[in-house]
């Protein structure tokens, strides 16, 4: 229900290069955390505990007594937890909903799709001690490249598969239990869980072989978020002056 809502409201941005729509939430995230910070804080005290704070840093560093250094440290730690104290209330409001952003980001931007009529590797991994084989049975619009049935060599067996458009669930079987793995074959942002982990005594988890998606560069979507997210948060601050 809610990865459906974040399609119908921010499902046109996966139209767009990835970069830039992760910049674009990036901006929407930090202004939106900057601007409950700013109203849900009160400005003078925090900007006062930050001078405070720039003060006894510069008495550290020209403070050669010791028992005299002690006490600032202690009175700086005082302030910072203060400080800390004061923005947690900002920070809970935006927590919940900037997570379920986050999964939904992850849920388009994290891997390349598996695209329709082209071969890719499905991994089972084993519970430690587990041998013998694994079975797979597939739906119509799937096809086994290969065997159903793999032996268990070093506590993973994989298969070969290829499809038609469309989402799959595949059956695998082994030890007397049976586990089911969603697949997703398409040409738009969108893919199964991969890894998934399982409550099994026999199966651990299921890698799909989605690549991973260098959304610029090497760089990962929450490589990209947190730079782009710090840089612009440093900005909108100055900017709304917000201590």
């Amino acid at each position: 229900m809610i990865q459906e809502f974040f399609d119908k409201t921010l499902g046109f941005m996966l139209n767009w290069d990835p970069l830039w729509a992760i910049l674009v939430l990036s901006l929407a995230i930090s202004l939106l955390i900057v601007v409950i910070y700013k109203y849900f804080t009160n400005q003078e005290e925090m900007k006062q505990m930050k001078d405070d704070l720039k003060k006894y840093q510069q008495k550290m560093k020209e403070t050669k007594d010791m028992e005299q250094l002690g006490k600032i440290q202690k009175d700086t730690m005082s302030l910072n937890m203060k400080y800390m104290g004061k923005s947690m209330k900002p920070t809970l409001i935006t927590f919940i909903p900037i997570l379920l952003i986050f999964g939904w980001m992850n849920a388009h931007f994290a891997y390349e799709p598996l695209l329709p009529d082209t071969e890719f590797n499905m991994t089972a991994t084993m519970a430690k001690g587990i041998e013998g084989n694994v079975t797979i049975n597939v739906p119509e619009g799937l096809q086994i490249v290969g065997t159903n049935t793999k032996e268990i060599t070093e506590r993973e067996a994989m298969f070969s598969l290829k499809g038609k458009r469309g989402e799959y669930f595949a059956t695998l079987a082994s030890n007397g239990q049976e586990i089911d793995k969603k697949i997703i074959i398409t040409t738009e942002p969108r893919y199964a869980t991969t890894p998934e982990s399982y409550k099994s005594d026999v199966f651990k988890t299921v890698t799909l072989g989605n690549k991973q998606l260098k959304v610029f560069w090497k760089l990962s979507w929450i490589w990209v978020y947190i730079i782009s997210a710090i840089l612009i948060s440093t900005g909108l601050r100055k900017v709304m002056k917000v201590y």
